[in-house]
């Protein structure tokens, strides 16, 4: 028998890579299976909250003076640990939230649709329950605003277009493979951030109750990375710049720009959240605008600009992040208002020294302007 020694070296690479195909074919489907499928972390939620809207100016009385619906439907995944953050972070759900309302009718207000992404933090976790924080920064769409002629009442929305922010305090118990109830308490705030004026802005706090839907009867297998970031005890600086445009309550119609300088010292105390510092300096055009109308000199920057210190709380998901600080006005003028402002922002890190943002500022419950900025990390 003949015998073909250049057939045999031409497959001798294909069938040992055959072979070690099957060999490795057991190892990459346990690999497979210890993930779970995306359909598998997708769960669906609807919830109906009863709300009513704050007053916090008398003129607010006339847009509502009862508790109204307002209808959730949100489409949620839950992480299993496949990124660092979600293991350090107990495996958090991240949402896309839809609101309705129509304010129980106002003429004013008209009906809103937000959409909010937002994540939902563990708390408690239970086989049965699960108790989460949920945070969401989104867009909000109310079909009235202020008119001067057909709408002059509605003193709280602007525009059409607004900021929506969202927070919840949520319980959710197992009733079966599929199906959650749950329960809790919500704030959700829609405003402009000054951007177009008059801007009071819808304070809406609420209780809800509702249903979550798990696609698959299947289990989210939950992972543990290999390698964990240590960040405990860190220490960094940022210093940033930011933007805002807005109008006044007082002079309608009328843009004025908001320049802001900032230095952030943050420390990890854990290795995801940080404690932060901040001093921030403010140029609002408005405010020179408003002493100029007095006949009190503004020939230096310092004349029109304010300093605040802040301290405040910043959660990290890997290159996103949501920061909450409280400050006071420590140089100020006599035309800018309140003292005590609270910031609540949106972060992402571009790269290891560079970032990006996005902030509303407020005093308590009025929104002041919403600025986007730049910065660096040192």
């Amino acid at each position: 028998m003949h015998i073909n020694k250049a057939h045999i070296f031409s497959t001798l690479p294909q069938a040992l890579f055959g072979l070690v195909l099957l060999l490795l074919l057991p190892l990459v489907l346990c690999a497979q299976q210890t993930r779970s499928r995306f359909i598998d972390r997708l769960s669906l939620e609807s919830k109906v909250h009863y709300s009513f809207i704050i007053p916090h100016h008398d003129v607010m009385w006339v847009l509502t003076d009862d508790f109204f619906p307002v209808m959730e439907v949100s489409l949620l995944l839950q992480t299993d640990g496949r990124r660092n953050y979600e293991y350090q972070r107990h495996y958090p759900q991240i949402g896309l939230t839809w609101l309705y309302s129509d304010f129980g009718g106002s003429e004013q207000l008209g009906v809103m649709h937000a959409v909010i992404p937002n994540l939902r933090l563990p708390l408690l976790r239970h086989d049965k329950v699960v108790i989460t924080f949920g945070v969401g920064l989104g867009v909000a769409y109310l079909t009235k605003k202020y008119d001067r002629l057909e709408n002059y009442q509605n003193l709280t929305i602007g525009s059409h277009y607004n900021a929506a922010v969202k927070f919840e305090l949520k319980a959710n118990a197992k009733l079966s493979p599929h199906l959650y109830a749950s329960t809790g308490i919500s704030m959700t705030h829609v405003s402009n951030g000054t951007i177009k004026t008059p801007n009071y802005g819808l304070n809406m706090p609420a209780l809800f109750a509702g249903l979550e839907y798990k696609i698959t009867r299947r289990e989210v297998l939950f992972l543990e990375p290999e390698h964990i970031n240590k960040r405990k005890g860190k220490v960094n600086v940022r210093i940033g710049v930011a933007m805002a445009v807005k109008e006044n309550n007082d002079v309608w119609d009328k843009e004025f720009r908001v320049y802001i300088g900032q230095i952030s010292l943050g420390t990890f105390y854990n290795n995801t959240n940080r404690l932060l510092l901040d001093v921030d300096a403010v140029y609002d055009e408005s405010t020179k605008y408003a002493m100029e109308a007095d006949g009190v000199p503004t020939d230096n920057y310092e004349d029109v600009a304010k300093a605040g210190i802040s301290l405040g709380h910043e959660w990290t998901f890997n290159r996103l992040s949501l920061l909450m600080n409280l400050g006071y006005y420590v140089y100020n003028t006599e035309y800018t208002g309140d003292l005590v402002y609270n910031k609540l922002g949106l972060g992402y890190r571009f790269t290891r020294y560079t970032y990006a943002s996005v902030t509303l500022q407020a005093h308590w419950a009025k929104a002041e302007f919403l600025s986007f900025g730049l910065g660096i990390f040192i």
